[in-house]
């Protein structure tokens, strides 16, 4: 489709008038929006703590997200993007089950709620989005720098959190250290790097920044399963639909010397820290081994075992008991509430799965929902990847790929993991999502957008 043959929806098209009143505001708030999420990225948790409770930065993010979007043209250019219903339902639904436990439990409703509120962000990014879609090769310039800073800090980063003895602490957060890393989250990012250089968009990628890579997911990966799981799927896809690229070629080459070295070298480290891992060769089986299986090592077995016992307790009481149609609701500890309690001070709320979270807390309605957005989503993904398949369409090609393989590294640790349930990965999720939903929109409409020269000035 051509912009010729589009009539109104030209509006907001590069090679269109912008249809937005003073477009500067969607730039600033975009490049704010960037820089957040690039501090979750490097900081984790030192950055989510940035401001003062309960008003983080996050939350300063989504209601500046929300004014922007309240002052945007043509909301009901969301509604012709298919995974926006679903995701309507699911919002609403949420809050139907978050509402009636205020009362009770005060701002924690609100702060496990955050699980499906985030998702705002998906509506304010795909609408600025619609509104300039020059706006998807901006984003991608930008995230395309954002993978030379991730990998040239990244490796600093993962040395201090795990060998530094003392680490400081925030100084209005004395719990937070300054140095934060979560391991599961860096190798999902790691994933969609990966991703971004196996489609092309970052050029030639060197030798010396595949070997940062490698270095960072040997260092971090090895003690978090899921994370390197979810990287692995997409080294697994990217190889398998482009497998003329050189990148995971190098990679692979890569891999098998670190592990012949270690084979060969029997280097064995023990990781400070690392939930009684260590890196070495013996690891690495072990991971492999407890994706699939039993291990015989404690500390991979009794985890595993842990998520099992209570995702089978919260279908026990949702599935088969009195919570089927609606959960137990957004406020209450469900860590607590279930006999699942590992800390003292009650910081574990969720099981170890975002759908298990839905299940927990929306009963199958909310489940469904949540699954419903995603399938939703993924099929968007596929469809405008098959397309541009079809109109040899390179540039597009990547873009979808790049977006699905990110997107389901996110899925594939949230899995496993509580992690959409916070900010750090949460919100990058729902801006990813975001993307998606305007990367459709602006195929379907005017891929001219994309401009052939859009990588110009990449890093």
């Amino acid at each position: 489709m051509t912009a010729s043959t589009i009539g109104p929806l030209a509006i907001g098209c590069s090679f269109a008038e912008p249809s937005e009143a003073k477009p500067a505001v969607g730039e600033r708030y975009l490049a704010f929006l960037c820089i957040c999420l690039l501090g979750y990225a490097l900081m984790s948790k030192a950055f989510a703590y940035v401001g003062v409770a309960p008003l983080f930065i996050g939350e300063v993010a989504l209601l500046l997200g929300l004014l922007v979007f309240a002052r945007l043209p043509g909301w009901t250019r969301l509604l012709q993007v298919k995974p926006v219903w679903p995701l309507l339902a699911l919002i609403g639904w949420g809050v139907l089950r978050t509402l009636p436990f205020i009362s009770t439990y005060g701002v924690l409703a609100l702060r496990d709620a955050t699980v499906y509120a985030y998702a705002l962000f998906a509506f304010v990014v795909c609408l600025l989005i619609q509104n300039r879609p020059a706006r998807i090769a901006l984003l991608l310039r930008r995230y395309g720098a954002f993978t030379t800073l991730f990998i040239a800090v990244m490796p600093v980063q993962a040395i201090l959190h795990r060998f530094l003895t003392e680490k400081p602490d925030l100084p209005w957060a004395p719990t937070v250290p300054v140095i934060s890393m979560k391991e599961s989250d860096v190798m999902v990012h790691l994933g969609g790097i990966l991703a971004f250089w196996i489609v092309g968009f970052a050029g030639e990628v060197s030798w010396a920044r595949l070997a940062l890579m490698v270095f960072i997911a040997g260092l971090v990966g090895l003690v978090d399963r899921s994370g390197m799981v979810a990287y692995l799927f997409c080294a697994i896809v990217g190889l398998s639909l482009r497998p003329q690229s050189r990148v995971p070629w190098r990679l692979l080459t890569l891999l098998s010397i670190g592990l012949l070295l270690l084979w060969l070298t029997q280097f064995r480290i023990d990781l400070p820290g690392g939930k009684g891992r260590d890196i070495s060769l013996d690891q690495v089986a072990a991971n492999i081994t407890s994706v699939a299986g039993d291990t015989g090592s404690e500390s991979l077995d009794s985890t595993k075992e842990w998520r099992m016992d209570w995702w089978n307790e919260i279908i026990r009481y949702t599935i088969h008991g009195p919570y089927r149609w609606t959960g137990k609701g957004f406020g209450i500890n469900l860590a607590d509430d279930d006999g699942f309690r590992l800390d003292q001070d009650g910081t574990l709320r969720s099981p170890h799965s975002v759908h298990m979270t839905f299940l927990a807390r929306a009963g199958l309605p909310g489940l469904a929902l949540w699954i419903l957005t995603q399938l939703t989503w993924m099929a968007g993904i596929v469809g405008g990847y098959i397309s541009a398949r079809h109109t040899r369409d390179l540039r597009w090609q990547g873009v979808f790929l790049f977006l699905g393989c990110y997107w389901a590294a996110f899925l594939i640790n949230a899995s496993f993991d509580v992690f959409l349930e916070g900010p750090m990965g949460g919100i990058w999720f729902w801006c990813l999502f975001g993307v998606g939903l305007g990367a459709m929109w602006v195929f379907d409409h005017c891929p001219e957008a994309l401009g052939a020269n859009w990588q110009e000035g990449m890093a």
